[in-house]
């Protein structure tokens, strides 16, 4: 990689938004960085650009860089900036510039892969400045490139034995009955007389059962709604009743870990500090035993749910979700061929061997160590089973997937790598977006949910 500072742009670049002006990027806080407060850090924002619009480059190609601090959207110098490179999500070393003249950053990859870079602005006391609107965060700018991501693989065989894996859950789902326990739940003023709620138990194989909120329209005629099942991401909180969505289909809400829905905050905060602390390694090196077994069950098993209820069509069964949620929606689709639609944003539980492959595996990073260690084998052994990676390659409907190019939670390497192993013969598109993290954007999928169910849903 080649890095220097320049007085003047000496490359046409096009900014990712097409409007030819700066953006303002902000990013999570992390949590090691020295960190000031500014008084006037609120009229900065930083301008990223690469040079190509779509920032996706073929093997070999230069990619240029450019990064600028800006105050009131013009150029401003004496300030120090603080920048790096990222290579496949791991940080090369930090530079620091005056802010008077733009950063450029030349770099290349002879083979696909996804590089990135971000800036911060430092205070006079040399620490990186705080955004006054969101005291959490940073001031940032960032931007990522990917090179030629549709040769993107997955980054260890699968298993042998995959399917006889979970053929073997699905036999032991299927032994246990299909009983719901469903509440009543109260109905904001607004839906009332069109929509009806229900907090829902559905019985499981493994240690919790389904839990979710479950709305539909009042009075809905048999076999005449598609359904919805919506998947959460990481954390620990109740599932949501979604009155709108219960407007006109069935909307099946999931929480992630099959406990209580509706509680106070602090049910879940004691929950998140107590049995389900760090749920995501629990029992890590051992397939029959992972936390995730449990979830993949009910995953199942909220789909068998849906499907029971007499008021289904039998047609239009949509999963989505995003992050965690956009994981489940895969194996969801993967392991129930009734599934017609896959939305899944930023999808968390993929590439769990990437660092055998030199990359930043997917969240939640079960080994993320450069030089995997023989006990940090045995958890990629483990992780493979539960890998949306090799899931992908069982879906057989039309899919949608979303990822940012500076996403280090679920990384759009490992994003690429589940994508690329979905069926050539069906629908699939991925929607991309350069300077987003976690939060970047699915529209296009969401657009796609909602003209499914409008066409799907009873004509009145």
């Amino acid at each position: 990689m080649r890095f220097s500072s320049i007085a003047t742009l000496t490359l046409s670049a096009l900014l990712l938004t097409g409007t030819g002006m700066g953006i303002p990027v902000f990013s999570a806080e992390d949590g090691k960085a020295k960190t000031t407060e500014s008084e006037s850090a609120a009229s900065y924002t930083f301008s990223v650009q690469t040079n190509r619009p779509d920032a996706i480059y073929k093997r070999g190609e230069k990619i240029l860089f450019t990064v600028q601090l800006l105050k009131d959207g013009k150029p401003v110098p004496g300030i120090r900036v603080q920048y790096r490179l990222s290579q496949n999500g791991d940080w090369g070393k930090a530079a620091i510039v005056d802010s008077g003249k733009p950063i450029v950053a030349e770099t290349k990859l002879d083979k696909p892969g996804w590089v990135s870079i971000e800036a911060y602005m430092l205070g006079k006391d040399g620490k990186r400045v705080r955004n006054p609107k969101k005291p959490r965060e940073f001031l940032r700018g960032e931007i990522g490139a990917m090179v030629d991501p549709l040769g993107i693989r997955e980054s260890a065989p699968e298993p042998a034995d995959f399917d006889a894996f979970w053929q073997r859950q699905r036999e032991a789902l299927n032994r246990v009955p299909i009983q719901a326990e469903r509440k009543e739940i109260p109905i904001p003023e607004r839906f009332k007389g069109k929509v009806v709620g229900y907090d829902v138990k559905v019985q499981c194989a493994g240690p919790k059962p389904v839990s979710g909120y479950l709305c539909m329209p009042a009075n809905a005629r048999k076999g005449s709604l598609p359904a919805e099942v919506t998947f959460h991401g990481a954390g620990v909180r109740s599932a949501n009743a979604r009155f709108g969505n219960g407007l006109r289909a069935i909307s099946f809400d999931v929480n992630a870990h099959g406990i209580e829905n509706g509680k106070p905050k602090e049910f879940y905060l004691e929950l998140n500090k107590g049995e389900l602390k760090n749920y995501r390694h629990q029992n890590k090196n051992n397939r029959d035993e992972f936390y995730f077994k449990g979830m993949y069950l009910r995953v199942m098993r909220a789909l068998d749910y849906v499907k029971s209820l007499p008021e289904w069509d039998g047609k239009t069964l949509i999963v989505r979700g995003g992050s965690q949620g956009g994981g489940q929606s895969i194996v969801a689709a993967a392991l129930d061929p009734q599934v017609t639609l896959c939305a899944a944003g930023v999808p968390a539980l993929g590439d769990h061997a990437g660092r055998l492959a030199g990359r930043r595996p997917g969240w939640p990073q079960l080994v993320n160590r450069k030089n995997p260690s023989g006990p940090d084998r045995m958890v990629i052994e483990t992780g493979k089973y539960f890998d949306n990676v090799y899931f992908a390659k069982r879906i057989r409907c039309e899919t949608w997937f979303s990822t940012g190019f500076v996403d280090f939670v679920c990384p759009p390497t490992s994003v690429y790598a589940a994508y690329n192993n979905l069926p050539k013969t069906i629908r699939k598109q991925i929607q991309t977006t350069p300077t987003a993290g976690h939060n970047a954007p699915g529209n296009l999928m969401n657009k796609r949910c909602g003209e499914i169910l409008r066409n799907a849903a009873p004509k009145k």
